[in-house]
C-alpha cells in the first residue's frame, strides 16, 4: 500500500478540483511519508482562472419571462438571453446550449427538503436570478472551458449583467492537420508511464492561451490503469502544425476529510452513528418489476396495488450509486403484502458498511444544497466509490467521488465534511469547468460550512476533537502556497458572511441567504476567488446597479474585508435626505469665555442614516490662544466625537481666522440634536457669522447597507469614531486624551488636565 501525506485527493470534472488541505499540520502528522504526487511540483499543475481576461457589462435589456414554475422560467430566461446577446459576439462565434440556474425567489433554507415547488415559489421576485454560462464555439468548433458568455437575468426579465470571458482575438484553424492518435502519443510521452490507462477519445476544441490566441487542439484525459490511482491529467495538444502540448492540468487534488449515510456517521467516524431516513433512494418491487424513489422523508410509494412480493433497496438513486470497493454493497429486502407498510432498514455496522451508508446520505445532502443551480442533466447517477484500499485521502476524478479506508492515523474518509467538499468540486466542474484550483478548494470548504452549520472542515481528522481546517481561522487573501491554502480565504469569507448576516437574521435565515449568494456565484463559474466574491454581490443585487449597494451589501463587504478579498466599492450615499441648520449673525459677535455649546440643530431619522455635519465660523482673540472644537449628539460640553475633534490656535491677537469642523457618521433612527462645542481656558474667543449644517441620508442599499463615510484627509472612517471628553478646567497647552465608547459602540475621547 502506498503511503500518502495528509491531504485528500480530489480530481476535477473539466479542469480541476480538490478538497481540503490544512495550512498547519499537527506534529503527529508531520512525520508521515510524503505523497509522491503531492511532492512533485509537476503533478500540481492546476488551473488559474485569474489569468482569464473577462469583460463585465451592466445592461438593462429586457427579455420576456412567462408566469410559470421556476424551471420553465429558467429555460425561458436562458433562451431569451441567448437571443438577446448573440449579436454582441464577433463574427464566427456562437453560443452553445447551456442549462440555466435559478437562484433566489425566496430566502428559504436549502435543507434536505426536496418537495416540489409551491405556488409561492413561482412568483417573480427582485431576488430571483437566472444565471447561464454559455459555452462558445467558433465556426462550429467548441472553445475550451473558461471561454464563455455569462448572462444574469432578474425575476422581472431584465438582463442585469453579462460577462465575456477568454474570447480569442484570432483563431489559427478549424480543421486539424494532426491526427488524434498522434496527439495522444505526444501526451503519453509527456505524462510518462504513470498515465498508462485506457485510450482516450480525443475531441476538437479551441484552446485560448494567455495572449488571447485561439489554438485548434485535441483534448482528452489520460488516466491510470488501476482504479483509485490518483494520477489523472487533462491535455490540450495542438491539432495544427507540430503536435505539441499546449496545456495540461492535473485532475486530482490531494487533501484529507471525513464520513457519510444509512446508519450513518452524523459528524465523523469518531462520533456515534445515527439512524436517518434516506432521500432519493431507489426501491425495487419484484412483482410487478417496478422502481420507486424515496422522498425527502425517505418514503416510497407505488401507485398500483400488488400481491405479497419482495421489496428491495440498494444504495443507489437518481443522483448517486454506491460502488463499494472492499466487498458486497449494502442492501436490505423484505417480503410481504401491501398492508402493513414494509419498512426497510440499511442497518450498517462496522466501518465498511457505515462508510457506504454515510457516503450515500451525505452526497444527497450535498445535491440538495446545490439543487437550485443544478439541472436534472447535471451530475446524474454519479458513482460513489467507498472503502478504496488506501488511506488518508478522498478525491473527485471527473466522473466519480472516491473515499478511502481508515488507516495510518486517518479515519475512513466517507463522512459529511469530506463528501460535501468533494461534491463541491463536481458542482464547480459541471457549471462550466474548474477554471481556478484555489477557488474550487475554497468552494468545497464553503459547501461543507453551509451544509454542516459549523466552521470545521475535517472534524476529528487527527482524532477526537481535532480539526483539519477551520473556516473561522482568519487566513487573508491572497494566501500563498498550493491550491488548498489558496482556497482558505474563500471558506473564511463564507463563514464570516453567515456571522455578519446573523446580526440581522436568524441562524436559519442567515445560512439560507449565504447559500443563495455563494451557490449563485458558483453557478456563474467564477474565474477565481475575487471573481466569486464579486459575483455574490451581483447575485444579491436587486436593480442592476452595484454602485448603489445591494440588500445584503454590508454583510458581504464585511465578510470580504475580513479576509482582505477585493470587492465592489461601498455604495455612494443616496436616497431620501433630511436636513437642519442653525446660525448666529455677523454682528454682534458671539463671545465664548469658557467651554460652551455654541450652536445646536435637531433632525428626526425614520430609519438609520448617514449624517453629514459641517460647522464654520470666524474667530479672533485679544491675546494669542489655543482652543478645541467638535460636535456631538448630546449636551454635555466636554464630549465630542473623536473624528470631529479639532485642536486649533489663534497665534496673532485681534486677527480673524476661520474655525470649523466637518464630519460624517452613521446614526440610528430617532431624534438627534447635534451640538457644536468650543473648549477654551485662559482666554476668550469672539465669533462672527457661525453656521451649523446637518444633513442625513438613507444609505444606498437600505439600512442593512450602512457604510462608513470618510472624514477629511487623514481622518478615520466614521464607523471607528470615538467621542472626546474635555475637562472643565482644561489646560489647553497639554491635554491628555483617553479613549472609550458610548452605548452605541461609537468611540469617545476624554481630555483631562
Amino acid at each position: 500500500m502506498r503511503q500518502r501525506d495528509l491531504i485528500w485527493t480530489s480530481a476535477k470534472f473539466i479542469g480541476t478540483i480538490s478538497v481540503l488541505a490544512a495550512t498547519v499540520i499537527p506534529s503527529s502528522a508531520q512525520q508521515r511519508p510524503t505523497s509522491p504526487v503531492a511532492a512533485a511540483p509537476a503533478e500540481n499543475r492546476y488551473p488559474d482562472g485569474s489569468k482569464l481576461q473577462s469583460q463585465y457589462s451592466s445592461v438593462q435589456r429586457a427579455v420576456v419571462l412567462p408566469s410559470a414554475a421556476p424551471s420553465v422560467r429558467a429555460n425561458s430566461a436562458g433562451f431569451a438571453s441567448a437571443a438577446a446577446v448573440q449579436t454582441d459576439l464577433p463574427e464566427g462565434f456562437s453560443l452553445l446550449a447551456a442549462p440555466t440556474s435559478h437562484v433566489g425567489g425566496t430566502d428559504q433554507p436549502a435543507g434536505a427538503n426536496m418537495a416540489p415547488a409551491t405556488a409561492a415559489d413561482r412568483v417573480a421576485s427582485a431576488t430571483e436570478k437566472f444565471i447561464t454560462v454559455f459555452p462558445l464555439a467558433y465556426r462550429g468548433v467548441p472553445l475550451s472551458k473558461g471561454s464563455d458568455y455569462l448572462t444574469i437575468v432578474d425575476g422581472n426579465g431584465q438582463i442585469q449583467a453579462t460577462r465575456k470571458r477568454a474570447m480569442p482575438s484570432k483563431v489559427d484553424a478549424t480543421q486539424p492537420t494532426v491526427a488524434a492518435g498522434e496527439a495522444v502519443q505526444v501526451a503519453r510521452r509527456d505524462a510518462g508511464a504513470a498515465s498508462a490507462g485506457p485510450d482516450p477519445k480525443p475531441e476538437l476544441q479551441i484552446w485560448v492561451d494567455d495572449r488571447q490566441n485561439g489554438n485548434l487542439s485535441w483534448t482528452f484525459t489520460l488516466g491510470p490503469s488501476a482504479v483509485g490511482d490518483s494520477n489523472v491529467r487533462k491535455y490540450w495538444v495542438a491539432a495544427v502544425g507540430e503536435p505539441r502540448v499546449l496545456n495540461w492540468e492535473s485532475q486530482v487534488y490531494h487533501n484529507h476529510n471525513g464520513v457519510v449515510s444509512g446508519n450513518i456517521w452524523a459528524a465523523s467516524p469518531f462520533q456515534a452513528a445515527e439512524s436517518r431516513a434516506f432521500p432519493s433512494l431507489e426501491v425495487t418491487r419484484l412483482l410487478p418489476n417496478e422502481k420507486a424513489i424515496t422522498n425527502a422523508e425517505g418514503r416510497y410509494t407505488y401507485t398500483t396495488p400488488a400481491a405479497s412480493t419482495e421489496v428491495r433497496a440498494k444504495l443507489r438513486g437518481p443522483w448517486f450509486i454506491i460502488n463499494n470497493q472492499s466487498g458486497p454493497g449494502l442492501e436490505s429486502a423484505q417480503t410481504g403484502p401491501a398492508i402493513p407498510p414494509i419498512n426497510l432498514h440499511l442497518g450498517a455496522s462496522g466501518e465498511d458498511q457505515l462508510a457506504q451508508d454515510s457516503a450515500f446520505y451525505w452526497a444527497n445532502v450535498a445535491r440538495d444544497l446545490a439543487r437550485n443551480i443544478l439541472g436534472p442533466a447535471e451530475l446524474p447517477g454519479l458513482p460513489v466509490r467507498t472503502n478504496i484500499n488506501d488511506t488518508c485521502n478522498a478525491f473527485w476524478d471527473g466522473s466519480s467521488i472516491n473515499f478511502f479506508k481508515a488507516g495510518n492515523g486517518c479515519p475512513n474518509t466517507a463522512y459529511s465534511d469530506v463528501v460535501m467538499h468533494e461534491y463541491g468540486h463536481g458542482v464547480d466542474a459541471v457549471k462550466g469547468g474548474i477554471v481556478h484550483g484555489g477557488y474550487s478548494e475554497g468552494f468545497g470548504d464553503a459547501m461543507a460550512v453551509l451544509a454542516t452549520h459549523q466552521p470545521c472542515v475535517g472534524r476529528d481528522f487527527f482524532g477526537a476533537g481535532t480539526c483539519l481546517r477551520s473556516a473561522s481561522d482568519v487566513i487573508l487573501w491572497p494566501s500563498p502556497g498550493g491550491v488548498h491554502t489558496q482556497g482558505r480565504p474563500y471558506g473564511g469569507f463564507t463563514w464570516e458572511l453567515v456571522q455578519q448576516l446573523k446580526q440581522t437574521f436568524s441562524e436559519e435565515e442567515s445560512y439560507a441567504i449565504a447559500t443563495r449568494l455563494v451557490l449563485g456565484a458558483a453557478a456563474a463559474n467564477p474565474s477565481d476567488i475575487v471573481d466569486a466574491v464579486r459575483l455574490s454581490f451581483i447575485v444579491d443585487d436587486n436593480d442592476g446597479n452595484l454602485t448603489n449597494g445591494t440588500p445584503h451589501f454590508r454583510a458581504l463587504a464585511n465578510a470580504a474585508d475580513s479576509r482582505k478579498i477585493p470587492r465592489p466599492e461601498d455604495p455612494k450615499v443616496g436616497g431620501p435626505s433630511v436636513s437642519a441648520d442653525a446660525s448666529f449673525p455677523w454682528t454682534p459677535v458671539k463671545v465664548v469665555p469658557a467651554n460652551s455649546n455654541i450652536l445646536q440643530a435637531s433632525i428626526h431619522l425614520d430609519k438609520p442614516g448617514k449624517v453629514h455635519i459641517s460647522a464654520n465660523t470666524s474667530a479672533r482673540s485679544a491675546t494669542p490662544v489655543q482652543f478645541q472644537t467638535g460636535v456631538y449628539n448630546a449636551a454635555p460640553v466636554n464630549i465630542v466625537w473623536t473624528d470631529s475633534f479639532r485642536s486649533l490656535s489663534l497665534p496673532t491677537a485681534n486677527q480673524w481666522a476661520q474655525v470649523g469642523t466637518m464630519f460624517a457618521i452613521d446614526l440610528p433612527a430617532g431624534d438627534h440634536t447635534i451640538y457644536w462645542k468650543i473648549w477654551i481656558a485662559g482666554g476668550s474667543l469672539s465669533l462672527s457669522a457661525g453656521t451649523l449644517m446637518v444633513e442625513a441620508f438613507e444609505p444606498a442599499g437600505g439600512p442593512s447597507a450602512l457604510t462608513a463615510a470618510v472624514t477629511e484627509a487623514g481622518g478615520q472612517s466614521a464607523a471607528m469614531n470615538e467621542p472626546t471628553t474635555v475637562g472643565a478646567n482644561l489646560a489647553p497647552a497639554a491635554p491628555t486624551i483617553g479613549m472609550s465608547r458610548d452605548e452605541a459602540g461609537r468611540g469617545i475621547t476624554t481630555v483631562r488636565q
